[in-house]
């Protein structure tokens, strides 16, 4: 294990700004359906517009993921875009009451507020593979599951906001809601710029000619270097299948069990109980080894989520959602460091981009494709799970192999 220590203010930066998108994101699903029926439209037309927007982002993530680690090797810092890119999304993100406030839903008007969602979007793209990628500066590899475990945190409590505090944000009304999201994400990006000041020019330089470095031995990879890209963009497709099967399992195992009255507050602290678990999932797969982490959690989490569906041990439904939890919380904790492990640190960013370019992809498709399956029976969406995380344990072991 490497003698590096962990930057945790940097992490924390990190952290901030992850948990600034998705309060951003909670914000935006809330009440983007309302803002579209103001405009004449139906609030199933905001499905449309999240597909659509899944789709741009596909694309877009791992292009400016990539844009980034040119900016890198040029200047020594990926900072300059994410900044560009927190301020413009910040802008856009105000703009979007505004618009629906203070225009009237004309023929012409109409699409304003869809076109200017969906521009929004763009800009959220743009910086979030870049950001994330800061994190191989906080820790030694064999310490990023650690490092990682913060932004695991930050990311599943406050996206249970959308659960508990659904009435109080849509009580506060939109102008006030989304500027809220628009300060946060200003504050996230001006605290991640003080955290990663400009190099110097010697360090900037001495960093350039590691990463030439670097580039050269990819060339002479040849194949294997391609095939970790591809391995990259089918893990994000794996996550985002696995979490959309999952997570109506357990949803509708919970509404059976406990009724459907608490099965809103048992996904809460599912998803509260992912966050929290994974700072001790990251100590322990930083110890293990990542990949082996991630592993460990896919088989323990297919067969706790199949004992627990077939109810073959009743009355240890708690310990099995228990274990899935635990599970479950070292494979979402693992994929980033899992992505920065098999790709270079001189493509970091694009690596980053085209998982989360996976992951948007994935769920544009499952939308698409698997919308009908709200109604299928618990066996079926167990069976997906299933299916995606054996998908992972193939992919960890091809990395492996590459690595």
């Amino acid at each position: 294990m490497s003698d590096r220590i962990i930057l945790w203010a940097k992490v924390w930066g990190v952290a901030t700004t992850q948990g600034a998108i998705t309060l951003s994101w909670v914000i935006y699903n809330l009440y983007f359906p309302i803002l579209l029926v103001q405009f004449g439209f139906t609030k199933e037309f905001a499905i449309t517009i999240l597909i659509v927007e899944n789709i741009l982002e596909s694309f877009v993530e791992p292009v400016f993921g990539a844009i980034s680690d040119q900016q890198q090797q040029k200047i020594g810092s990926k900072i300059p875009l994410i900044s560009v890119g927190i301020v413009l999304s910040s802008i856009l993100f105000i703009l979007l009451p505004v618009v629906a406030i203070f225009t009237t839903p004309s023929q012409v008007w109409r699409w304003s507020l869809p076109v200017l969602a969906v521009i929004w979007a763009f800009g959220m793209a743009i910086f979030r593979a870049p950001t994330m990628a800061l994190l191989e500066e906080t820790a030694p590899v064999d310490k990023l599951p650690q490092a990682a475990s913060i932004l695991t945190l930050v990311s599943e409590v406050v996206g249970t906001l959308s659960f508990i505090a659904h009435d109080f944000i849509l009580g506060i009304g939109a102008s006030f809601a989304f500027a809220i999201g628009s300060i946060a994400l200003l504050i996230a990006g001006a605290r991640l710029r003080w955290l990663n000041p400009p190099r110097m020019p010697q360090f900037a330089k001495e960093e350039i000619a590691e990463q030439e470095e670097e580039e050269e031995e990819e060339e002479e990879e040849g194949k294997s270097h391609y095939a970790k890209f591809i391995l990259v963009c089918l893990a994000g497709i794996s996550i985002a299948w696995s979490l959309h099967f999952l997570n109506p399992a357990l949803q509708q195992f919970f509404t059976i069990q406990w009724g459907e009255d608490n099965t809103e507050i048992a996904m809460t602290l599912f998803d509260v109980g992912l966050g929290f678990a994974a700072l001790v999932v990251g100590i322990l797969a930083t110890r293990l080894g990542n990949s082996w982490g991630v592993l460990f959690g896919c088989i323990l989490t297919i067969v706790s989520s199949n004992l627990l569906i077939m109810g073959i041990f009743s009355q240890a439904t708690i310990a099995l959602t228990l274990c899935i939890i635990w599970g479950f919380s070292f494979v979402l904790n693992g994929v980033i460091p899992f992505v920065l492990e098999l790709i270079s640190s001189s493509q970091s960013g694009l690596g980053l981009g085209i998982y989360f370019g996976g992951l948007s992809a994935g769920t544009a498709f499952f939308d698409i494709v698997f919308e009908k399956l709200i109604n299928l029976p618990l066996n079926w969406y167990e069976t997906g799970a299933n299916l995606c995380l054996l998908l992972i344990i193939n992919l960890i072991i091809v990395g492996l192999t590459l690595d």
